[in-house]
């Protein structure tokens, strides 16, 4: 660009001085077209290049989707309804695994349930009976207390003898045994009653989980779009550890249809704000501008984060300048439609020095007609 502006300024020079001699070249004339024109030339470079950020990296990044069975079982892929780039409708099949094992986990898991179920019942019912037990003991035992109570007294006025005494005494231990026991048979039976509740949440949530492994079966899409890197065939084993099996790709929504996101250096990033107006040239539309505003920028990188880990970091910074995302909505998308991965070039001009608007302008314009020859 600097030639270019030189040699205009040249040639202007030239053609008032020489072609048409408009005016009498002299030697303090020629000394100080000699250092303004150049040292203009400079300012406006520096202006350009600072205040109206550019950057050849600008891209549009579509929305995919990973697509897998999210089973904790392995199982075996028994239909596969889509085809490789063909359109699919949001919540279409895509495919579907061999239900029958999450079937059967199912019911085994409904059965555990209703196992549960009745040890509670169970349980409970044991409370009852231990409770009637204490209370059987516990009658017992005042009925024991008693008799020994009356015996004592009729030995001391010599009214029964001492066998009868040990009989009373032996009998009211034997009650108040039956009473402890009773009491931790009850006890028990609580506890017992909490362990069936613990075991019904337990298969109650192993229910849930077959429920769940179940549906995973019938794999659906979650968007309208469609599927490439199609890598599944009826047979094929899947299961926790396996990987992605598809690429699922989003069309384009109101959000984010004519979006496409610049990458500029931290050298005149934070002169970037919402709403500047923004020129792109794009490899897919060779001598064409299209227009567009910034709709927000990313104030990180990452650069800026650190790994979480054991070993403090040695070094934070590699010394290259960073690169920050600016997210561009284009005025008119649905003049321009273009896949996720085109790419191109970008400018932003923020409205200080406007003029030196006018390089950045033609560089733009320039590299997008030479998009036509590389």
């Amino acid at each position: 660009m600097s030639w270019i502006l030189g040699g205009l300024y040249c040639g202007a020079v030239w053609l008032i001085f020489a072609k048409f001699k408009l005016l009498r070249l002299t030697l303090p004339l020629a000394v100080l077209l000699a250092s303004v024109g150049p040292g203009l030339i400079i300012a406006l470079l520096f202006c350009a290049q600072y205040f109206h950020p550019y950057t050849k990296h600008a891209i549009v990044i579509a929305q995919i989707d990973p697509i897998t069975a999210q089973l904790s079982t392995n199982g075996r892929i028994q239909e596969v309804f889509v085809s490789a780039n063909d359109p699919v409708k949001k919540g279409d099949v895509l495919f579907t695994v061999d239900p029958v094992p999450y079937e059967n986990a199912v019911q085994l898991a409904q059965a555990n349930l209703t196992q549960a179920k009745q040890s509670i019942e169970l349980s409970e019912s044991t409370v009852e009976l231990a409770k009637a037990t204490l209370d059987r003991a516990t009658a017992d035992l005042r009925y024991a207390t008693n008799d020994r109570d009356r015996y004592r007294k009729l030995r001391e006025s010599g009214g029964a003898s001492q066998d009868e005494l040990e009989r009373a005494e032996t009998q009211f231990q034997q009650a108040d045994a039956a009473l402890t026991q009773a009491e931790q048979s009850l006890k028990q039976a609580q506890i017992s009653v909490g362990v069936a509740q613990a075991k019904q949440s337990q298969a109650e949530t192993s229910l849930a989980n077959a429920e769940y492994d179940l549906e995973q079966t019938t794999v659906r899409a979650p968007a309208d779009g469609y599927v490439t890197n199609l890598q599944v065939h009826p047979g094929m084993l899947l299961g926790p550890a396996t990987g992605p099996v598809m690429s699922f790709i989003r069309d384009f929504d109101q959000e984010h249809d004519g979006i496409v996101v610049a990458l500029f250096t931290e050298k005149n990033f934070l002169r970037i704000q919402p709403n500047q107006y923004a020129e792109l040239a794009m490899d897919a539309y060779p001598g064409e501008i299209l227009t567009g505003r910034v709709l927000n920028a990313i104030n990180v990188s990452g650069k800026g984060q650190l790994t979480a880990g054991g070993v403090v970091p040695s070094s934070v910074s590699d010394g290259k300048p960073s690169q920050f995302a600016v997210r561009i909505r284009l005025d008119d998308p649905e003049s321009y439609p273009m896949p996720g991965g085109a790419q191109g070039q970008a400018a932003v001009y923020t409205g200080d020095v406007q003029i030196a608007g006018i390089p950045i302008m033609f560089v733009i314009r320039a590299n997008s007609w030479m998009n036509y020859l590389f």
